[in-house]
């Protein structure tokens, strides 16, 4: 039989600050799409999903977060690659979001999600926030 090949897992940030807005991002991207997301990056095979997002928030963002809870594990593609999403809702602890490898980071507010592209993954995320 073989062996069970494990999809490697992004760990993404629905990040909010104390004055209740949220953090989304926009990659940098030689496509001509241009479209938003919520901060994500590819979780370590050693680390735990929570471990990786408190890791990525500090290495992409500059900030400390409180992971407050986490959503069920989603599939999805990219570039028809297949990934293990695994979205949390964060509180920030300290820093100022920062990064050198996104083309821009935006704070707004939650009325103002539907006024943004999101990418494929993040668009049900964006309805299941605002339902």
């Amino acid at each position: 039989m073989k062996p069970k090949t494990k999809i490697p897992r992004y760990v993404a940030g629905i990040i909010e600050d104390a004055q209740d807005q949220y953090l989304i991002a926009l990659p940098c991207t030689e496509s001509f799409e241009r479209l938003w997301q919520f901060p994500r990056d590819l979780a370590k095979a050693e680390e735990s999903s929570e471990a990786a997002m408190r890791r990525v928030a500090a290495e992409l963002l500059g900030l400390t977060v409180e992971v407050i809870v986490g959503q069920p594990p989603i599939q999805g593609s990219i570039d028809g690659q297949l990934y293990e999403f695994r979205y949390f809702f964060c509180g920030v602890l300290s820093g100022e979001a920062r990064s050198s490898s996104l083309a821009e980071l935006r704070w707004i507010s939650i009325a103002h999600l539907r006024e943004y592209d999101f990418d494929a993954i993040s668009k049900p995320v964006v309805e299941w926030i605002l339902a």
